[in-house]
């Protein structure tokens, strides 16, 4: 576990007396208090009772690590594929006609940055790693095409990125067929894996026009197992 500290600077001296009023009012008992009950974060004050849920003592917590190759070490334990990972995303792209263009491009500009080719300092903390399951589900006025892998290496990620690369867009959107799609296919993983972790990504920029209407989706929603509602969310 890392801790990370974010102290209240002055940056102007001019304004100290407004400064100390200001810290005087957050270490109040009745403010901590406040601040404790709506954010579920540990008081500085110790003269304040802990919630219940904040009585166990946080562990042998570090501080965040200073050097860039503890953190890259850090990442690549996590992504070592010796180990057991449970995590799935399921991306619920939108293809239709009125992504095409600098949409679409923005779309795969993204896809590509997770897949490792966002060289950036952001770039390297946010994409996938070797163990993760990963589908693409691209659709239109219904379902395109469904893509699975499981990160091994490059390879899968690149024929990932070709699913995402390739075209085929539809005439309509259709959000609510993809997310039973989505929904349909977390319930099928959970079956054969109940302690996977499934989560479903949907990426659209328009309103649903074709496929299943809302309260249709709602009721097949509802007719899922209670343990797939409760696990999954979009």
């Amino acid at each position: 576990m890392v801790l990370a500290d974010f102290p209240l600077l002055l940056l102007d001296p001019a304004h100290r007396t407004a400064y100390d009023k200001v810290t005087q009012w957050l270490r109040r008992d009745s403010v901590q208090r406040h601040i404790m009950q709506r954010t579920l974060r540990r008081p500085v004050n110790t003269a304040v009772t802990r919630d219940a849920r904040l009585r166990e003592p946080v562990g042998n917590a570090l501080f965040y690590p200073d050097q860039p190759g503890v953190v890259a070490a850090l990442l690549a334990d996590y992504g070592d594929p010796d180990r057991r990972t449970t995590s799935q995303v399921v991306f619920l792209l939108d293809f239709s006609g009125s992504m095409r263009g600098a949409r679409m491009a923005a779309l795969r500009e993204a896809f590509a940055g997770l897949s490792g080719g966002d060289l950036s300092a952001s770039g390297k903390f946010t994409r996938f790693y070797r163990g993760e399951r990963l589908t693409v589900v691209r659709f239109g006025e219904r379902v395109l095409e469904e893509k699975t892998v499981t990160v091994t290496g490059p390879d899968d990620l690149t024929a990932l990125a070709r699913t995402v690369a390739r075209g085929g867009y539809g005439d309509a959107t259709a959000v609510w067929s993809a997310l039973d799609r989505g929904y349909t296919t977390a319930a099928r993983e959970l079956a054969v894996d109940p302690d996977r972790s499934i989560s479903l990504v949907l990426m659209t920029d328009g309103e649903n026009n074709a496929g299943l209407a809302y309260a249709e989706f709602v009721r097949r929603h509802q007719a899922l197992p209670a343990a797939v509602r409760a696990a999954v969310h979009t």
